[in-house]
């Protein structure tokens, strides 16, 4: 077996998004027969058919449909290296993968204006997504480096955390009537209806758990973004990071902390520890470091 090359995967993408080996053939300024000819040499090599050839159109197959996802990540690495190594050993310059959380947005606001201000010609492509999925992307090379937030299994990974981040309870005033102050205690969220996070499952039910109470566990979903809309709504009590919380200033929800030792996040900065990062990436998750956790 031959590994793959460049040139197959280009030829290969093209024929999935145009749907047609003709109209592939005149995007890329070739003939049909060598370009149809390169394709069955590829199948033949995989022992894999990646293609339903219709006589109006041409459909990838579940294989085919497997190698158009990686193709064009293997694709994007490859000219990233290129750039990489125009720029080697530097990280002043260059293109810095960065996948981020929805709830980092506050925190990074500031440590982003002073980083770029020392590296004015680093430039960034941003990928969004929750922490397991970053943490994907990072195991392959999709990404170089990421903002996440704990909880997540941290081997494998080198970490620079920021400081310890309160869970907020955010809810229509009627929920906090009866509390006098800004903070609030598990206890005084017994029986009331929680949203929350899904990540955030072993946090509340060990905090829950340590004080002797079930929750009533209203919805949980997949973006702390969804619990502040749902609270909104008059719904339930919105169990979230504090910082998630600034940036909804302008909204009718009351804001109390959780008194608890156990409902506490961070923000982390990370990269995998094995393979190539780029001086960028390293020396952004090192800057993270000194400038959030101090």
């Amino acid at each position: 077996m031959y590994p793959l090359n460049s040139k197959q995967l280009y030829y290969f993408i093209t024929i999935a998004e145009t749907g047609s080996f003709t109209d592939a053939a005149k995007k890329l300024g070739l003939s049909q027969p060598p370009l149809s000819k390169q394709i069955m040499l590829l199948e033949e090599d995989l022992g894999i058919k990646l293609f339903e050839r219709g006589s109006r159109k041409t459909e990838l197959t579940e294989a085919g449909s497997f190698l158009y996802s990686r193709a064009k990540d293997i694709l994007n690495m490859m000219e990233d290296v290129t750039k990489e190594l125009i720029n080697f050993p530097s990280s002043a310059k260059g293109i810095l993968k960065l996948g981020t959380i929805s709830s980092s947005g506050i925190i990074l606001q500031d440590f982003l204006k002073t980083f770029c201000s020392s590296h004015p010609n680093v430039r960034f492509e941003i990928t969004e997504g929750n922490t397991y999925e970053l943490m994907e992307k990072m195991r392959n090379g999709i990404i170089e480096c990421a903002i996440i937030r704990t909880p997540f299994h941290s081997e494998g990974f080198a970490c620079e955390y920021g400081k310890n981040e309160p869970l907020m309870a955010a809810g229509i005033p009627a929920f906090f009537s009866e509390i006098p102050s800004e903070k609030i205690k598990l206890t005084e969220l017994s029986g009331k209806p929680l949203i929350y996070y899904r990540r955030f499952d072993a946090i509340i039910s060990t905090a829950f758990q340590n004080i002797g109470i079930e929750p009533h566990i209203f919805c949980r979903n997949d973006d702390a973004r969804t619990c502040l809309q749902w609270a909104e709504s008059g719904l339930g009590i919105a169990l979230v990071p504090r910082s998630i919380c600034q940036a909804e200033k302008g909204s009718n929800l009351a804001l109390c902390e959780i008194d608890s030792p156990d409902t506490v996040t961070r923000i982390a900065a990370v990269y995998k520890k094995n393979g190539y990062v780029s001086n960028i990436a390293r020396e952004f998750v090192a800057c993270f470091g000194k400038e959030i956790s101090s």
